[in-house]
């Protein structure tokens, strides 16, 4: 409970300086609050995203797995291991085995990796950042300055946010 207590407090200590832009004027506000809600929820739909994704992926780990990060890192396709079953002779042929194991491997990755991609704690914020902006201009409300430090405002908040909830 302690933690829903300070993030309201915390959000509501940084609006106070935010609600001063009203007094600018009511598009820098609405051009500024838009983009930094959109990028903090962006930021952190990504973040709990990758989360699951990573917390998933360690229960698939291999404790088996006899080498180390260094030999992983010197020899990451097994080339040099003693228990290889086949000798590849060509060179040509050796870059072509290669070659065609670097894309199979590239292509499992990402389709494990789509959940994290696909997320809708990611597709949701982001079709909130694009109908926001698309609104503001249509209303003639933008004010790019504001929106760009918006934005970046918003990834500040948002890390600070996840980092808070999430570890």
């Amino acid at each position: 409970m302690t933690k829903i207590k300070k993030t309201a407090l915390f959000i509501v200590l940084l609006h106070v300086p935010i609600a001063l832009l009203w007094v600018i004027s009511p598009s820098v506000f609405v051009s500024f609050e838009t983009a930094m809600l959109s990028s903090t929820m962006i930021t952190i739909g990504s973040l709990y995203a990758y989360r699951n994704m990573i917390l998933s992926k360690v229960g698939e780990a291999d404790p088996e797995d006899h080498k180390d990060t260094i030999d992983r890192m010197d020899d990451p396709y097994d080339l040099y291991e003693d228990e290889r079953d086949i000798e590849i002779a060509d060179v040509k042929e050796m870059i072509k085995a290669q070659k065609k194991l670097q894309k199979q491997a590239t292509m499992e990755n990402t389709v494990k990796n789509i959940s994290a991609m696909v997320s809708v704690y990611r597709l949701v914020p982001y079709a909130f950042f694009a109908l926001g902006f698309i609104v503001l201009q249509n209303n003639h409300m933008m004010q790019l300055p504001a929106y760009l430090v918006g934005l970046a405002y918003g990834i500040v908040i948002g890390y600070l946010l996840a980092r808070k909830w999430l570890v």
